[in-house]
């Protein structure tokens, strides 16, 4: 039986477990959430009712991080966590939490603003000020050389490719500039282009941009 993963188009969790699946060489079918996630009948299959799922036989899991982490013991090479020492392997954890924790929310925040008739500019101000204080923070805590963790692409790298894509399209949804740090605009430059990143990015790209306008259209601006 195929690995299946059910996920939306738009959403930068589930371009993560795409990537991962990407990079693995992982053949799988993708489908979308029958009658939609939250539904009775896509809890069904995954009892969360979130994207992105994944059904891999008798496994079923929810939640990207998960997703990631059991995929990368499922199918090792190329492994995502190359080093041995606990301290590092905890430390490629705790970058790519960062992630999911701190960097995300703040852009997740202002999804409802992208349309400039139900757009807050306090909240606008106030989110997009705690989304680059946490890149400061991101910045202060790494070294990149040139990836998060050294010198191969690591489970630190691979939740942050979809999100900061969204994040420059969103800033110029918003007017705004999504500027990182120096070390961490370098690091970005060289992630965006991997091959199997940039394929990951081609394919998200156009649904982000699909979802950006559809946004701006709903609210007539």
């Amino acid at each position: 039986m195929p690995t299946t993963l059910y996920a939306v188009p738009v959403s930068n969790f589930c371009a993560t477990v795409r990537l991962v699946l990407r990079l693995k060489e992982v053949a799988y079918d993708e489908k979308p959430p029958p009658d939609g996630y939250g539904s009775a009948a896509y809890k069904a299959v995954v009892p969360t009712g979130t994207v992105p799922g994944l059904v891999d036989g008798d496994v079923v899991l929810s939640e990207s991080s998960v997703i990631v982490e059991y995929l990368d013991a499922r199918y090792p090479v190329p492994s995502l966590r190359p080093v041995r020492a606990p301290a590092e392997r905890a430390r490629l954890r705790w970058l790519a939490r960062l992630h999911d924790g701190r960097i995300e929310p703040p852009l997740r925040a202002l999804f409802g603003h992208v349309d400039p008739a139900g757009r807050d500019p306090a909240v606008v101000e106030a989110e997009w000020r705690r989304l680059e204080t946490r890149l400061a923070e991101l910045a202060a805590a790494v070294a990149p050389a040139p990836f998060l963790a050294g010198d191969r692409l690591t489970l630190a790298d691979v939740p942050y490719p979809a999100t900061l894509l969204l994040g420059e399209r969103m800033a110029a949804a918003l007017g705004r500039e999504l500027a990182l740090p120096p070390a961490l605009a370098a690091w970005w430059r060289h992630l965006r282009a991997q091959p199997p990143v940039a394929a990951m990015l081609a394919d998200y790209a156009p649904a982000v941009d699909a979802w950006l306008d559809a946004e701006r259209a709903e609210g007539g601006g």
